[in-house]
C-alpha cells in the first residue's frame, strides 16, 4: 500500500453511532445547489472517510427546471478518467432532451473526489477488501443522499442508469431503496471471484494479492463455495457482518431483492473488464430480466452502441 492509501486507511472511517453497511444516517445532510449548465449540488457524505476532498459529494443536475414532472435520472459512471466521465454525459444530455431531469454523481475516490496524490484512475480498489468494502458503502450512501435530495424537490420515482462499476453501485442501491423504480445496468456483472480473477481491470488486484499472499484463486474459490447460501440467505443490511468481507460489497449478493422486470440490461460480448461469467452470475441472480448483447467490448459498447442503448433505455423507462 502506498503512503496516500496507508494515510486515508489509517483515518478510515468517521462513523455515527454504531449504524453501518450501508445504514449510516443521512438525518441532517444539507444540500447545497449552485446554478449552472448544469446545475450542481453539493453535500458532505454521511458516511465519511475524514479526506475532505473525498467527502465533498458533487453531482451534475441537467434539466433541473422540470422539477414537478417526477421524470428522473441518475446516470452513475464507471471507473475511468475525466474523458471518460466526459463521454458518458452523452446520455444525460440525451435523457435530458426527453424532458428529464437528469443527476450524474461523482462517486467518491474517483476523478475530482479522488485523494490527492493518487496517481491511478482506479484507487478505489486501491488497498484491502475491508478498505474496498468502505468505499462501496460511502459511494452507496452517497446515492441514496442524492436521492434524498431530489425527493427534498418533489421527485418519488427514481430510475438508474449504471455504467461498469456504476452498475455495481446502482444494483445494491436499487436493492436497498424502493424509491427506485428501474434499473439499466450496462456493461456490469457480479460474483467478485470472477471479476477479481478475470477481469484485465484487476490485474494490480492480483499482483497485490501474491505479493501479500492474502489471497489466491484457490483460497478465493473456497470462500466463494458459500456464495450461493450466502445470496439465498441475505435479506436485511443488519445481517451483512456474518459474511466474509468481499462477498458484503458484492452486486450479486443483493439482485435477489431486485424484482426482474425493472431491470434491463447490455452487455458486451467481447468485454475483457467484466468477464462473461460475472455478467451471467449477476443477469441470473437478477431473475434473467431482457437483456442486449452488443457485438463489442467494454469501451466500444458505448462508443458504437450509445444511440441504441439510449433509445431502448428510454422506451424502458417509458413503460408502466
Amino acid at each position: 500500500m502506498n503512503k496516500e492509501g496507508k494515510k486515508i486507511n489509517e483515518m478510515w472511517f468517521i462513523m455515527k453511532g454504531n449504524k453501518i453497511m450501508y445504514s449510516i444516517d443521512r438525518d441532517g445532510v444539507e444540500f447545497t445547489l449552485k446554478a449552472g449548465s448544469p446545475h450542481k449540488v453539493y453535500f458532505n457524505s454521511p458516511y465519511a472517510s475524514g479526506n475532505k476532498k473525498i467527502d465533498k459529494a458533487k453531482g451534475l443536475i441537467y434539466n433541473l427546471k422540470n422539477t414537478r414532472n417526477n421524470k428522473i435520472m441518475i446516470f452513475i459512471h464507471g471507473f475511468g478518467s475525466e474523458r471518460n466521465f466526459e463521454r458518458l454525459k452523452y446520455y444525460s444530455k440525451y435523457f435530458a432532451d426527453q424532458n428529464y431531469t437528469v443527476l450524474m454523481p461523482i462517486l467518491p475516490f474517483l476523478m475530482e473526489r479522488r485523494p490527492e496524490k493518487a496517481h491511478t484512475q482506479n484507487f478505489f480498489l486501491k488497498g484491502s477488501a475491508n478498505d474496498i468494502e468502505k468505499r462501496f458503502y460511502q459511494a452507496v450512501t452517497d446515492i441514496l443522499t442524492f436521492i434524498d435530495f431530489l425527493e427534498s424537490l418533489g421527485y418519488y420515482e427514481v430510475n438508474l442508469m449504471g455504467y461498469s462499476f456504476g452498475g455495481f453501485i446502482s444494483t445494491i442501491a436499487m436493492a436497498l431503496d424502493d424509491r427506485i423504480k428501474k434499473a439499466v445496468l450496462i456493461v456490469t456483472g457480479g460474483n467478485f471471484e470472477y471479476i477479481t480473477w478475470k477481469s484485465f481491470a484487476t490485474r494490480f488486484l492480483r499482483l497485490r494479492y501474491e505479493d501479500e499472499e492474502s489471497c489466491n484463486p484457490q483460497k478465493c474459490n473456497e470462500i466463494h463455495k458459500e456464495f450461493d447460501k450466502a445470496c439465498t440467505n441475505f435479506q436485511k443490511t443488519e445481517g451483512l457482518k456474518k459474511f466474509p468481507v468481499c462477498f458484503r460489497y458484492d452486486p450479486s449478493l443483493f439482485a435477489h431483492k431486485i424484482n426482474s422486470e425493472n431491470v434491463l440490461m447490455f452487455n458486451g460480448l467481447f468485454d475483457i473488464i467484466i468477464p462473461r461469467k460475472s455478467t451471467r452470475d449477476l443477469w441470473e441472480r437478477l431473475g434473467r430480466p431482457k437483456k442486449y448483447n452488443l457485438f463489442a467490448g467494454h469501451f466500444t459498447a458505448h462508443l458504437i452502441f450509445k444511440k441504441i442503448i439510449s433509445k431502448r433505455s428510454h422506451e424502458f423507462f417509458e413503460q408502466s
